[in-house]
């Protein structure tokens, strides 16, 4: 019975020039030997970037097998990527299609620094605008001063109801706040998930601050932030009450915690915030959505501050070294942000 080619290649099954070149792009050695150019990617860039790679060598494994004897970026060529892409595009869509030749551009670079890639980043560029056009989505019909309004009147009717087990009001009391710190400091799922009680919340003269280390960040960048005034209260509420009804007779230092005593996990949280946000706000929103709905907030009601969003949602290069500097940026954004969300809750009031 003859093997099929899968769809992605395993990078077990790679030609041996290919396993190669992956593995020193991320080869370690000390000040003489020198280091991969890639060995500071996070494990979801690898991961990633292995796989569209994976979809290229697959493609010549099944329609081009000859290529495969040849370095693995002389492959490379404008014809072999066409040949590639038409194949592609009966299976995949837009997003994908420029996900795939982006990762392509970037291993190419890197394996042969000197080689001509102008015209697979042209050809990226192209992609990626026709799939910003095709895969425009659409508006959530909320806003971030509506879902913290929400969060925080639920956050009180959860502590005025006599009906509530203990545990229950734990449960719904974590939900409600994770919500609103979500929509007020809308970080990724990763360093949401990272957090803990006893070194990303430090007890300030104004209540906390939220500090995240480069390894908890995507861009590994470390940023600090105030808790928004706001949700002080619910959240010392939370650490010396329900946080340890949650716990039960279990220890952990995680911040946010399942009603079974654990840290919340992710795909835990991809299971139930959809679900709460559809109870409590009418629409579901997952942890990403957030960082959607506060860019649209500060663009839409104060775009001559639409400069903020980069800080916001931590996607500015920041150097460093200049620390402070970086510091009084991520503060400013933060204040700038919940600012607007402010003024909108009065308005409406």
């Amino acid at each position: 019975m003859t093997k099929t080619t899968p769809l992605v290649l395993p990078h077990k099954d790679w030609p041996q020039a290919d396993r190669a070149a992956w593995k020193a792009l991320f080869a370690t050695g000390d000040i003489f030997d020198g280091t991969g150019p890639c060995v500071y990617w996070s494990d979801g860039s690898r991961n990633k970037r292995r796989q569209s790679y994976g979809y290229w060598l697959s493609w010549m494994a099944r329609l081009q097998p000859t290529l495969l004897e040849h370095r693995p970026t002389d492959r490379i060529t404008k014809d072999e990527v066409r040949a590639f892409l038409e194949e592609a595009e009966t299976r995949v869509g837009a997003v994908t299609l420029k996900n795939l030749v982006g990762d392509l551009y970037v291993l190419a670079v890197t394996m042969h620094p000197s080689g001509d890639w102008d015209w697979l980043n042209r050809l990226f560029n192209r992609l990626s605008h026709r799939a910003d056009r095709k895969s425009l989505q659409k508006a959530v019909p909320t806003s971030a001063d509506e879902i913290l309004g929400r969060s925080l009147e639920w956050l009180k009717d959860i502590e005025n109801d006599p009906s509530l087990s203990d545990l229950k009001r734990a449960i719904r009391f974590r939900q409600a706040l994770m919500i609103a710190f979500l929509v007020s400091r809308p970080v990724r799922r990763r360093a949401l998930l990272a957090m803990t009680a006893d070194q990303h919340l430090r007890n300030i003269k104004e209540g906390f601050e939220v500090v995240f280390s480069a390894e908890d960040m995507k861009d590994k960048k470390a940023r600090w932030f105030p808790l928004p005034k706001a949700l002080v209260n619910p959240m010392v509420t939370y650490l010396d009450m329900h946080r340890a009804t949650l716990l039960g007779p279990k220890r952990s230092n995680a911040l946010w915690i399942n009603q079974y005593g654990d840290p919340i996990a992710p795909d835990g949280l991809s299971r139930e915030l959809p679900k709460v946000t559809q109870r409590l706000l009418g629409v579901e929103l997952r942890p990403h959505k957030f960082r959607h709905i506060a860019a649209t907030t500060i663009a839409v009601t104060d775009p001559e501050h639409v400069g903020i969003i980069r800080d916001i949602l931590g996607h500015a290069t920041l150097d460093m070294a200049e620390k402070h500097y970086n510091r009084a940026s991520g503060l400013s954004a933060c204040d700038a942000y919940q600012s607007v969300v402010i003024q909108l809750q009065k308005s409406r009031r």
